[in-house]
This record gives C-alpha cells, structure tokens and sequence, in this order.
C-alpha cells in the first residue's frame, strides 16, 4: 500500500486537499478506474483490490473450480489449501527457476489500491449478496494463521457486509478481502490487513488462541472491512 502517487482532491469550499499523511487517519481521494497487472514469482498467490481478470493464467483447474463453487457455497471453500501452500513454501521453487505469473485485476471506482503476494498463501472464499451484487469475501493467511483464521475470517467478512448493509447501504463492489499479515488492521478499497494468529501453548505445546484472541481478529476484520463503507466509499475526511 502507498505504493504510487495520487492526485489530491479538490473541493469547491476548501481547495486542494493536500494535508500529509500522518498515520492517525484517512483523507477525502479522487475515485478512479484502475487496470493492474502484478509480476510475481509464479509460486505466489496474490491478494489485491478489484477482480482477478486472468484465472486461468495464473490459478489451476481444480484451484478455478473450487473458485466457481465458493461463489454459491453455504461456508468458505478452500481455493489454495493449507497443503497446497505448505508445499510452495517448501519448494520455493521460483525462487531457482526464476518462472513467474502475472495476475491481472481490474476495480472500477475507487479511492485506492493495495495487494499482498506470497507462496504461504492459504486462500478461502464464499459468496454473499450485497442487493444486486454478487459479492466474494476471501481471506488470505499462512499455515500460521490456522487453526484461527480458516475458521472465522471470511464469517467476519460476510458478517461485517450483512450488518453495514442492514443499517447504511449495501456493498458496492465484487469483492471483499481479509489478509492477515504484520499489523494490528489496516484498510484499503476491497482489501484489509489484518494481524491477530494462534500461537502455541507453553505447556502442551498445541498451537490454539485464547477467547480474546479470537475476537480480536473477528473485531478487527469488522472495523477494518465496515472502513469500506466509511471512508473508502463515503469519502469522508477524517
């Protein structure tokens, strides 16, 4: 994220919105279309604002399958799985060969774009309805997330969505992304980074998380994924 540059709002009472970016909040952004194409080592999965447009460049047949029955699936069907991933991370075989993979992703209408790449990449998705959009809540996390994240992720996704939708305006765009990685929560257009993990038991040794654990990543997935509602897609200057 903050990646490339971009052009400042202007407002007809206030002017050019040019305050700096200090940390403790987001500021109104010019809406565009964007049209990226991201070159990775091709044992990484990326995550990124707007919609996959190359599958089949980039993902296997059994990887597109699983992608096309999550869309109407009743609870989140693994598109990576964790053995999948595990192998990756062992192989690391771009890292000999050099091989890569462009995935291509398109977003039409927002404020921002940010993406995660990585060959530890578990990835789980399901559909819900936001009025008459189709959308897909995914999450994205490492062997390191689990058994936490596989569990309650992409439920706070889809929770998040339901209840925004219920009390402000329904979800505008196609998907909706959890990746956890090595911060507290932080929110783009589509895509929020999300850090709370399991992590192991001193005395048995067993990988588990506490309750507060728990819902701490479910509490922070709602904050970080309603930001869409407030400011990604209101605008608002905070």
């Amino acid at each position: 994220a903050q990646w490339f540059p971009r052009m400042a709002a202007y407002y007809d009472v206030y002017g050019w919105q040019h305050k700096q970016f200090l940390g403790a909040g987001e500021f109104t952004l010019e809406f565009g279309d964007y049209d990226v194409r991201i070159t990775v080592p091709s044992d990484h999965v990326v995550a990124s604002t707007g919609e996959l447009q190359n599958p089949g460049d980039v993902l296997s047949a059994a990887q597109r399958e699983r992608l096309k029955q999550a869309r109407t699936a009743k609870k989140p069907v693994i598109i990576v799985t964790q053995a999948e991933a595990e192998a990756a991370e062992k192989a690391r075989s771009a890292v000999s060969s050099g091989a890569t993979k462009t995935w291509h992703f398109k977003a039409k209408n927002v404020r921002d774009f940010a993406f995660a790449s990585s060959r530890k990449f578990i990835w789980d998705a399901q559909g819900v309805k936001s009025g008459d959009v189709d959308v897909l809540a995914m999450s994205y996390y490492p062997k390191e997330g689990n058994p936490l994240w596989e569990k309650y992720s992409t439920q706070a996704i889809i929770h998040t969505i339901e209840q925004y939708n219920k009390y402000s305006f329904d979800y505008p765009y196609p998907t909706a992304i959890s990746v956890n990685g090595p911060v507290g929560g932080m929110e783009y257009p589509m895509i929020s980074f999300n850090g709370p993990r399991p992590s192991k038991d001193k005395k048995t040794g067993e990988i588990t998380y506490s309750q507060r654990t728990k819902y701490g990543l479910i509490g922070v997935i709602i904050h970080e994924v309603g930001h869409n509602y407030f400011p990604m897609i209101v605008n608002s200057d905070e």
